[in-house]
């Protein structure tokens, strides 16, 4: 059985702790902060993964959050279901939603039973949901279990990589925890957070019966504020900016040292998560 490490009531609390969490991380436009420029990278990263003959546009963000990424793919006409353990988290998303005239269902609800039948969608993915679990094979399997044949599996993990590019940025976001102190009311959570890389979440996938599996690290980027941890805190608006300009010049950079290769990839060692993904037989 998995070890469930992050329950309801913990992501419950750490979603209604901050007013970073009410931020939906989703624009049509230029991107005016970190968080947004990175989920604008997922959008299109997801896009290259995904294969071309891929069929219908169902699609299952679980343990949703705030559904930022689900708000590109309603966006973009596909059929949306967001799901999360913590209701706060719901209510979050769908005042989100319907705020920007956005469209979706939303469950509340555990990943480890989904409430939805087999084969029921085309695309299922998560954001920042697998590393809160010591055993991962459960939480694998029930998502592969709501694939439909064909259907495309992908999952954003974040794991606990002290060493990876955020190291060198460190002391920059030390700085400005003591000209921007925390408030000690918004205190957050501590949730479980593996430190595995990806191959034990490749193992799980083919074992749950996913093929063309393959991963890569991802995020090649240091998050710059006085609390980088969940839900990321973000810094004034003109500091964002100019930290907005400054990636966007570093990622086409990175974009043309490799030959047009997606910048927004690196090793699993340097990036803030990895990617990993297959296709259901």
């Amino acid at each position: 059985m998995a070890k469930h490490l992050g329950d309801g009531k913990s992501f419950d609390r750490n979603w209604v702790s901050t007013k970073e969490a009410r931020y939906l991380h989703w624009t049509r436009g230029k991107p005016v902060n970190q968080i947004q420029l990175a989920f604008r990278q997922h959008w299109i990263t997801f896009q290259e993964l995904l294969p071309d003959n891929l069929q219908g546009k169902r699609v299952l963000e679980v343990g949703c959050g705030r559904g930022s990424l689900s708000a590109y793919f309603a966006d973009a006409g596909w059929d949306c279901t967001l799901l999360d353990i913590s209701e706060a988290a719901i209510d979050l998303a769908r005042a989100a939603f319907s705020a920007h005239d956005l469209r979706a269902r939303f469950e509340v609800g555990d990943c480890l039973k989904m409430p939805f039948e087999q084969g029921s969608f085309d695309l299922v993915f998560s954001i920042g949901l697998l590393e809160h679990f010591e055993e991962i094979e459960q939480a694998i399997s029930e998502q592969v279990r709501t694939l439909a044949p064909g259907g495309f599996f992908i999952g954003y993990v974040v794991p606990y990589i002290p060493d990876n590019v955020q190291k060198d940025y460190a002391w920059i976001c030390d700085i400005l925890r003591a000209i921007l102190p925390l408030n000690p009311t918004a205190a957050k959570t501590p949730v479980f957070r593996s430190d595995a890389l990806s191959p034990p979440y490749l193992t799980a996938m083919e074992k749950a019966g996913l093929t063309a599996i393959g991963s890569s690290g991802t995020y090649p980027l240091p998050m710059i504020s006085n609390s980088s941890d969940f839900p990321f805190t973000l810094l004034p608006q003109e500091a964002e900016l100019i930290l907005v300009n400054h990636f966007e010049n570093v990622l086409e950079a990175r974009r043309q040292s490799s030959g047009g290769t997606n910048p927004w990839l690196c090793h699993e060692s340097e990036g803030q998560a990895f990617l990993i993904w297959g296709r259901k037989a």
